[in-house]
């Protein structure tokens, strides 16, 4: 134990020399100086060992008992650190500032994560936040976080919570968006249920309201379906009239359609024909710095293609707050050319289509069958999209009136607002 001792504080081995080297050895022990591994070499000399923190008491005594000290080496770890200090500073002073820099950079935010999001976009949200002040970079102790976090709700009427909790270099987001309500049915408005679209009606149900066709008839776009004009009607023979009640008109009504969509395009068009001549920009973001590097490549024409490419580097699966944007500049000229017809018609069909999925969709609907026609006039080329549908074609609109009131006579005014 002695020995891990003495190599941890260090020690001088010395060699002593003169005509009562006993003299060293008695003063040494009345001061409490403390030496270890004594060996004589002969009457006048020996070597010892001594603690490092001893040595220049040792050297007043030596003088008192008029001897000479001759030092053959030290040993320890306190001399080991010494040396690399005078031998190596610079790499000292370089892990000292690295150890400051990294105590003092630890305490800024590093990396903004969001959880709990499901519709709202993660990008909105970030937005937000760094409007008050919590983006990579910011120091985190400045950071109030339930001011900040109250701050940053307010801009954001899709969430109903949000929590900022900051650990270290990292900013945990935490947010519960707001629960849509079912829309309540509106029965304080006197409305009618009326066609959206020529069909044949296939089935008709009334939830509230006097259907006006039944199914098989045929009806054009804008007709009543469903009125809201109820007749009170009175007693079988009875003479007495009990006018007409208006309701709020509710119901379904499925029918088939026939839809027709067009889409058209030029047959002449200004195409980009590629040089070969690429060049590509590089940027740097570290933090809140922005590092462009060639700025000055850019193509003399001026017409080019630009396609960015950002990649966030990541340490341990962790985002860091080191972004590199490669952008690259593809030059062009334009040439007119005709449109290939084989590769314009399908791109023309697939929109068509698509469209009426949208439309079927809207109107909880389905295709029952289509056709495709093609004609090119005045140099423009032109695809139609007929369909045959069966889809819901009541739409609800207001008419004049207040509901729950009975009237004397029939109300047919509609106020048709789509």
């Amino acid at each position: 134990m002695k020995k891990l001792i003495n190599l941890l504080r260090g020690y001088v081995e010395l060699e002593a020399s003169g005509a009562f080297p006993e003299r060293l050895l008695n003063l040494c022990a009345q001061n409490r100086l403390q030496f270890w591994k004594l060996c004589w070499l002969d009457e006048t000399s020996f070597t010892f060992r001594i603690a490092l923190q001893d040595r220049k008491r040792l050297d007043e005594l030596a003088q008192r008992a008029m001897c000479e000290l001759r030092e053959k080496g030290r040993r320890g770890a306190a001399v080991t650190a010494e040396r690399m200090i005078e031998r190596r500073w610079g790499f000292l002073a370089g892990l000292a500032f690295c150890f400051l820099a990294v105590s003092f950079l630890s305490r800024f935010l590093l990396v903004v994560e969001v959880t709990g999001n499901e519709t709202v976009p993660t990008a909105v949200i970030l937005s937000q936040l760094q409007r008050v002040g919590v983006r990579p970079g910011a120091y985190g102790p400045a950071i109030p976080e339930k001011e900040a976090a109250n701050e940053a709700l307010l801009g954001l009427p899709e969430l109903s919570y949000l929590a900022i909790n900051i650990y270290g270099t990292r900013a945990e987001v935490v947010v519960h968006e707001v629960e849509k309500k079912p829309e309540l049915l509106e029965e304080k408005t006197p409305t009618d249920v009326v066609a959206r679209a020529d069909g044949i009606i296939e089935h008709i149900h009334t939830s509230t309201g006097r259907a006006m066709f039944q199914d098989g008839d045929i009806v054009a776009k804008g007709e009543v379906l469903i009125s809201g004009d109820l007749n009170l009607k009175g007693p079988e023979y009875g003479t007495v009239d009990l006018g007409h009640l208006i309701v709020h008109a509710a119901g379904s009504v499925t029918a088939r359609t026939w839809r027709t969509l067009e889409e058209a395009v030029p047959l002449a068009v200004q195409g980009k024909v590629y040089t070969g001549e690429e060049r590509r920009v590089y940027g740097v973001k570290i933090l809140w710095f922005d590092l462009d590097f060639l700025q000055n490549s850019s193509i003399s024409q001026g017409r080019y293609d630009k396609i960015s490419k950002t990649e966030q580097l990541t340490l341990f699966d962790r985002p860091v707050p080191l972004w590199l944007t490669t952008t690259t500049l593809r030059e062009y000229t334009l040439e007119e050319r005709t449109m290939d017809r084989e590769e314009a018609v399908p791109r023309l069909e697939r929109a068509l289509t698509t469209r009426l999925e949208e439309l079927m969709e809207a109107n909880r609907g389905e295709v029952l069958q289509t056709d495709f026609v093609t004609r090119e006039e005045d140099g423009r080329l032109t695809v139609t999209l007929l369909a045959e549908c069966r889809e819901e074609i009541g739409r609800t609109v207001e008419r004049s009136g207040e509901t729950g009131r009975i009237y004397s006579a029939p109300q047919d005014d509609i106020n048709d607002s789509g």
